[in-house]
C-alpha cells in the first residue's frame, strides 16, 4: 500500500513546487523572457508538454508502487518531465537565447547541453530504446531536429509556400520532432504499464484476500 508520508507527498508534487520556485526566484530578480508566439512555436511547445505530463503520470504511478524498481523508474520518468517541459518553456520564451546571451556562448551550444542530457537519459534505458518502435520514434526525431538546425543555419529558418501560406521550415521540422520523441516515450510508458499490469492485479487479489 502507498503511504502518503510527507516525502512521498513533496516527490508527487514536485513539478509544481520546481515551477513556483522558478516563478518566485524570476519575478524577485526581474527576469522576464522574451515570448516568440508562433503558432509553430506553440504546436511545438503542446507536442513537448503532452510528452511532460505523461512522464510525470508514470512518475506518480511508480511512487505509488510497492515494488523495488520503482524509485529507479521513477527518477527516470521525472527526469524525462523535467527536461520535455524545460523544451517546451524554451520554445515559447526565448530561455536558450537568454542563456546564450548571459553565458556569451551560441545558441547551438545551448542545445546540444538539452541533446546531451536527453541521450545520457536514453542511456539508461537502452533496452527501451531499442525496441522497434521506439527506435523509429527516436530516429525521426533526430532527423527532424537535423533538418530544424540545418535550416536555420542555411536559410535563416526560412520558409515554405503552403496554400498561399508561408510556413517556416525550422518550426514545421520542430513540431514533427517534438511529437515524434513524445511518441517515442509514449510507446515506452504503455509497454511499462502493460508490464506492471500483472503486478497490479496481484496486488488487489491479494489485497482482497
Amino acid at each position: 500500500m502507498f503511504k502518503a508520508n510527507a516525502f512521498n507527498l513533496v516527490k508527487i508534487f514536485s513539478l509544481p513546487i520546481i515551477l513556483y520556485v522558478i516563478f518566485i526566484i524570476t519575478r524577485i530578480n526581474d527576469i522576464q523572457f522574451a515570448m516568440e508566439g508562433e503558432l509553430g512555436d506553440f504546436i511545438t511547445a503542446l507536442n513537448f508538454l503532452f510528452g511532460s505530463f505523461l512522464s510525470y503520470f508514470i512518475f506518480i504511478f511508480y511512487i505509488v508502487s510497492t515494488q523495488k524498481i520503482s524509485s529507479y523508474r521513477s527518477l527516470w520518468w521525472w527526469a524525462m518531465c523535467i527536461l520535455l517541459a524545460l523544451l517546451a518553456f524554451d520554445e515559447l520564451y526565448m530561455i536558450h537565447e537568454f542563456i546564450g546571451h548571459q553565458l556569451g556562448i551560441k545558441d547551438t551550444l545551448i542545445f546540444l547541453f538539452y541533446g546531451g542530457v536527453l541521450g545520457v537519459l536514453l542511456l539508461f534505458n537502452l533496452e527501451a530504446v531499442f525496441t522497434k518502435d521506439t527506435f523509429i520514434f527516436l530516429i525521426l526525431f533526430t532527423l527532424f531536429s537535423l533538418i530544424s538546425q540545418i535550416s536555420d543555419y542555411l536559410y535563416n529558418e526560412g520558409i515554405v509556400v503552403f496554400m498561399n501560406r508561408e510556413i517556416s521550415y525550422e518550426q514545421l521540422s520542430e513540431s514533427f520532432g517534438a511529437l515524434c520523441l513524445t511518441c517515442a516515450i509514449t510507446t515506452i510508458a504503455i509497454r511499462q504499464l502493460i508490464e506492471k499490469q500483472p503486478e497490479i492485479n496481484q496486488d488487489k487479489e491479494n489485497h482482497a484476500q
